[in-house]
Protein backbone atom coordinates (compact mmCIF):
# COMPACT_ATOMS: atom_id res chain seq x y z
CA UNK A 1 0.00 0.00 0.00
CA UNK A 2 1.47 3.59 -0.99
CA UNK A 3 1.51 6.40 1.01
CA UNK A 4 -0.62 9.47 0.02
CA UNK A 5 1.67 12.61 0.30
CA UNK A 6 0.95 15.05 2.37
CA UNK A 7 0.44 17.64 -0.52
CA UNK A 8 -2.39 15.22 -1.99
CA UNK A 9 -4.00 15.83 1.74
CA UNK A 10 -3.48 19.29 1.67
CA UNK A 11 -5.43 19.89 -1.90
CA UNK A 12 -8.20 17.39 -0.50
CA UNK A 13 -8.75 19.61 2.51
CA UNK A 14 -11.91 21.63 2.27
CA UNK A 15 -11.99 20.71 -1.40
CA UNK A 16 -8.94 22.59 -2.17
CA UNK A 17 -9.74 25.65 -0.22
CA UNK A 18 -7.31 25.09 1.90
CA UNK A 19 -4.42 24.51 -0.55
CA UNK A 20 -5.77 28.08 -2.20
CA UNK A 21 -6.18 30.16 0.93
CA UNK A 22 -1.88 29.18 1.90
CA UNK A 23 -1.19 30.05 -1.74
CA UNK A 24 -2.85 33.52 -1.30
CA UNK A 25 -1.09 34.10 2.39
CA UNK A 26 2.33 32.51 0.99
CA UNK A 27 2.67 35.22 -1.28
CA UNK A 28 1.16 38.18 0.89
CA UNK A 29 3.86 37.20 3.72
CA UNK A 30 6.71 36.98 0.81
CA UNK A 31 5.43 40.65 -1.25
CA UNK A 32 5.80 42.21 2.25
CA UNK A 33 9.35 40.50 3.45
CA UNK A 34 10.50 41.68 -0.22
CA UNK A 35 8.73 45.30 0.38
CA UNK A 36 9.65 45.61 4.16
CA UNK A 37 13.15 43.95 4.44
CA UNK A 38 11.32 42.43 7.27
CA UNK A 39 10.76 38.54 8.55
CA UNK A 40 7.32 37.05 8.12
CA UNK A 41 5.74 34.22 9.21
CA UNK A 42 3.10 31.61 8.03
CA UNK A 43 1.58 29.07 10.45
CA UNK A 44 -0.20 26.14 9.57
CA UNK A 45 -1.95 23.95 12.36
CA UNK A 46 -4.02 21.07 11.34
CA UNK A 47 -6.16 19.04 13.90
CA UNK A 48 -7.22 15.42 13.94
CA UNK A 49 -10.07 14.24 15.68
CA UNK A 50 -11.06 10.90 15.52
CA UNK A 51 -15.07 10.35 15.36
CA UNK A 52 -17.51 7.43 16.70
CA UNK A 53 -17.96 5.91 13.72
CA UNK A 54 -14.32 5.63 12.33
CA UNK A 55 -14.04 9.01 11.05
CA UNK A 56 -11.71 11.78 11.16
CA UNK A 57 -12.53 15.60 11.50
CA UNK A 58 -9.67 17.37 9.94
CA UNK A 59 -9.69 21.11 11.15
CA UNK A 60 -7.05 23.67 10.02
CA UNK A 61 -5.99 27.32 11.36
CA UNK A 62 -3.84 29.55 8.97
CA UNK A 63 -1.69 32.32 11.00
CA UNK A 64 0.20 34.90 9.40
CA UNK A 65 2.80 37.53 10.70
CA UNK A 66 3.19 39.59 7.95
CA UNK A 67 5.57 42.11 7.92
CA UNK A 68 4.86 46.13 8.09
CA UNK A 69 6.75 49.02 6.82
CA UNK A 70 7.57 51.54 9.24
CA UNK A 71 5.60 54.37 9.31
CA UNK A 72 7.65 57.85 9.80
CA UNK A 73 6.41 60.73 12.50
CA UNK A 74 5.87 64.27 12.05
CA UNK A 75 7.67 67.29 14.29
CA UNK A 76 5.25 69.93 14.86
CA UNK A 77 4.79 72.78 17.35
CA UNK A 78 2.34 73.72 19.59
CA UNK A 79 1.25 77.37 19.84
CA UNK A 80 0.12 79.23 23.03
CA UNK A 81 -3.38 78.38 22.46
CA UNK A 82 -2.58 74.64 22.10
CA UNK A 83 -2.95 74.43 18.17
CA UNK A 84 -0.53 72.19 16.05
CA UNK A 85 1.69 74.03 13.83
CA UNK A 86 4.44 72.53 11.10
CA UNK A 87 6.65 75.72 11.64
CA UNK A 88 8.19 77.19 15.13
CA UNK A 89 5.51 80.10 16.07
CA UNK A 90 8.40 81.37 17.69
CA UNK A 91 10.61 81.57 14.78
CA UNK A 92 11.27 84.91 13.38
CA UNK A 93 9.94 85.03 9.21
CA UNK A 94 11.69 87.17 7.00
CA UNK A 95 9.63 89.57 4.92
CA UNK A 96 10.61 90.13 1.27
CA UNK A 97 11.33 86.35 0.24
CA UNK A 98 8.80 84.84 -2.33
CA UNK A 99 8.10 81.79 -3.42
CA UNK A 100 9.68 80.33 -7.04
CA UNK A 101 8.00 78.03 -8.44
CA UNK A 102 8.81 75.40 -11.64
CA UNK A 103 9.57 77.10 -14.74
CA UNK A 104 6.94 75.75 -17.54
CA UNK A 105 9.80 75.04 -20.21
CA UNK A 106 11.41 71.53 -20.06
CA UNK A 107 14.55 70.34 -18.48
CA UNK A 108 17.87 69.85 -21.03
CA UNK A 109 19.35 66.49 -20.63
CA UNK A 110 23.20 67.08 -20.01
Amino acid sequence: MSKKSFAEVLTDLRYGTLHDELTDSLQEVVNACVETGKAGKLQLTISIKPGKSGELEIADDIKTKVPELTKGSSIMWATPEGNLTRSDPRQMTLEGLKIIGQEDRPLKKV
